[in-house]
């Protein structure tokens, strides 16, 4: 049998090629909305996600498990997303260049924060959930198909990627 020009020799490759690919994201946020809002986003398009409510419980979470994307909240009680970037990469360097931070603020003026918009990405709230997760989806094929900085991720004609089914959401 055939299929997408390749040959199969079971059910089991056919089932292993139909499935979407799958990603590893944390989500570190503090609003239970604005989480949960991410979170089930991201699950619908078939990504694995783990959630912390701050940069604590986020670092634990690395320290457990690899990740392709974290998603951060830059002001949390008990340890924001600048914080957890600063730990997180001591401890997962490969996670250089794999950090989304959100914030209510257009200009933080946080220490550190100089070196963190050189390699990593930046959202304000309020934002688009599909602008967030096209900005996951791109980081996390760079990771996982291993691009280097500045590779295409060719989007199709329309300028998306189709690695996750489109579904309009708003946080």
């Amino acid at each position: 049998m055939h299929l997408f020009g390749k040959a199969v020799s079971d059910q089991s490759d056919v089932a292993a090629m139909a499935e979407p690919k799958t990603f590893s994201i944390l989500v570190v946020e503090d609003n239970t909305a604005i989480r949960a809002a991410i979170a089930r986003s991201l699950e619908r398009r078939h990504c694995s996600v783990t959630t912390a409510t701050n940069g604590l419980e986020g670092l634990e979470a690395v320290r457990a498990r690899r990740f392709d994307v974290v998603i951060t909240d830059l002001s949390m009680p008990e340890r924001g997303g600048l914080w957890l970037w600063e730990h997180s990469l001591q401890i997962r360097p490969e996670l250089k260049g794999r950090f989304v931070l959100i914030s209510s603020e257009n200009r933080p003026g946080q220490r550190g924060m100089g070196l963190f918009l050189q390699s990593e990405h930046f959202f304000v709230k309020p934002f688009s959930l599909d602008d967030l997760l096209d900005q996951v989806e791109a980081i996390a094929r760079r990771a996982v198909e291993g691009f280097r900085a500045g590779d295409s991720i060719r989007p199709d004609a329309g300028g998306r990627d189709d690695m996750f089914p489109q579904v309009s959401d708003e946080v």
